[in-house]
C-alpha cells in the first residue's frame, strides 16, 4: 500500500496532469502578488524619514511679516470712501466719502462722527437713528475704498513733505524717503506727532541711536506726523545768513570790529 502511495506521488511529480498544473499556476501567481505587496510595504517603510506625528506644516511665506488689520479692527478715516445699504429700503443705499472734518451726512439721518468708528460701529450709529421713521432698519456699511494714507516729514529734511504710508514704516525711513537730514538737524532730538482727537500727542526720538544701528521702537501710523527741529550750529547760520550777510556789504570775518589793546 505505501509503495503505491509512493508510486503515485513520483508519478505526479513527473507527469502532472492539466489540472494539477492550473492549480501549481494559480498558487504561483498568489505568491507572487504577496511577494509584491510585502515589498512594496518595505519600500514606503523605508522612504519615511521620521514618523508623522513628528511631521510640522512649513509657515506660510509671510508669517514673520506684521498681520494685516482686519476689518472688525479698521478704524474709519478721512477720504475712506463708504457704501451705506438698507436692506428693505434699496432707494436708501447711498456710497458717499468720509469728510475731511471726519464726519457723514446721510439724508433723514443727519450728520455722523465716522472717524474712529469700525464699519459696524458705524452702521449701528445709523440703524439707530434711522429707527425713529424705519421700523426695525437692516444697516450695512462696507468699506468701498481706503483713503491715501500719508505720514508729513518736516522741518530740517531735504524735501519736506507727505511720505506714502507703508506697514512697519519707522521715523528714520520716513525721513529718508523725503531725502534725509539737512547738515542743521538736530537728529537727537526729533519730534513724533500722533493725532488725537482735537489735539496732537508729542514724544521726543533720538534719531542718533538710530543711525548708530541700535535700531527703532517707533513705527509710524497714518496721519503721524515726523518733525526735525533745528540745531544750535544751524540757528547761528541761519541768523548770519538773514541778519549779517544779506545787510553788510562785506562778508564777516572773524575779529572784524575787535582790537588788541
Amino acid at each position: 500500500m505505501r509503495k503505491i502511495t509512493l508510486m503515485a506521488g513520483v508519478e505526479d511529480r513527473i507527469s502532472p496532469t492539466p489540472r494539477a498544473r492550473m492549480d501549481r499556476r494559480r498558487m504561483a501567481r498568489c505568491i507572487s502578488r504577496v511577494a509584491y505587496g510585502l515589498m512594496a510595504c518595505i519600500i514606503a517603510a523605508g522612504c519615511s524619514s521620521s514618523p508623522v506625528a513628528n511631521s510640522v506644516p512649513l509657515p506660510a511665506l509671510d508669517s514673520a511679516s506684521t498681520a494685516p488689520v482686519t476689518a472688525d479692527a479698521y478704524r474709519l478715516q478721512p477720504g475712506d470712501l463708504l457704501r451705506v445699504k438698507f436692506l428693505y429700503h434699496p432707494e436708501m443705499d447711498v456710497k458717499l466719502p468720509v469728510r475731511p472734518d471726519g464726519k457723514i451726512t446721510l439724508q433723514d439721518v443727519g450728520e455722523i462722527e465716522a472717524t474712529g468708528m469700525t464699519a459696524d460701529e458705524l452702521a449701528q450709529v445709523i440703524r439707530q437713528r434711522s429707527s425713529e421713521f424705519l421700523r426695525d432698519p437692516a444697516v450695512t456699511v462696507i468699506v468701498a475704498d481706503l483713503a491715501e494714507r500719508g505720514v508729513y516729514v518736516g522741518g530740517e529734511v531735504r524735501t519736506p513733505g507727505f511720505v506714502k504710508y507703508r506697514q512697519g514704516m519707522t521715523p528714520l525711513q520716513a525721513i529718508l524717503d523725503r531725502g534725509g537730514f539737512t547738515l542743521s538737524a538736530r537728529m537727537d532730538y526729533v519730534v513724533h506727532l500722533v493725532p488725537r482727537p482735537h489735539e496732537y500727542l508729542a514724544t521726543r526720538i533720538d534719531m542718533s541711536r538710530a543711525l548708530q544701528g541700535q535700531g527703532e521702537m517707533v513705527q509710524l501710523q497714518p496721519n503721524d506726523m515726523v518733525y526735525v527741529p533745528r540745531s544750535t550750529i544751524g540757528d547761528v547760520d541761519a541768523f548770519l545768513t538773514l541778519y549779517v550777510r544779506t545787510i553788510l556789504p562785506i562778508p564777516p570775518r572773524v575779529g572784524v570790529g575787535f582790537t588788541n589793546p
